[in-house]
């Protein structure tokens, strides 16, 4: 299937509207889905390694993926609900291992990760 991962999902979340769900994968792969229609809306590529596990801006604004690549990648979505397409906004570098958690505080400026 194209639209699906190629490989296992390790990570999901809901966006704070409950308009999206995204999803993480082994296959280096964000997916963005629509509830409800269901349909794939974006696919952020730009991973090196699998995708562990991803997380929504409180906004809806920004989408944060972790990776076994050590990088935090933010991606931006647009406006409205029309996602940017693959727009890579910033890599966060620096864990000296893999990255495998990642969630926004519900308020603040905080990005907080997790590493092996």
């Amino acid at each position: 299937d194209e639209e699906g991962p190629k490989d296992g999902v390790t990570s999901v979340a809901v966006s704070p509207d409950g308009r999206f769900i995204a999803a993480g994968s082994l296959d280096r792969v964000v997916r963005l889905w629509d509830v409800a229609s269901g349909l794939l809306v974006e696919k952020y590529d730009g991973h090196q390694d699998s995708v562990y596990s991803v997380s929504f801006s409180p906004d809806g604004g920004l989408l944060a993926s972790g990776s076994l690549d050590k990088t935090i990648k933010l991606w931006d979505l647009g406006t409205a609900g029309h996602p940017a397409a693959t727009k890579c906004r910033h890599t966060f570098q620096g864990h000296k291992d893999f990255v495998l958690s990642v969630v926004f505080a519900p308020q603040g400026p905080w990005l907080i990760s997790g590493s092996k």
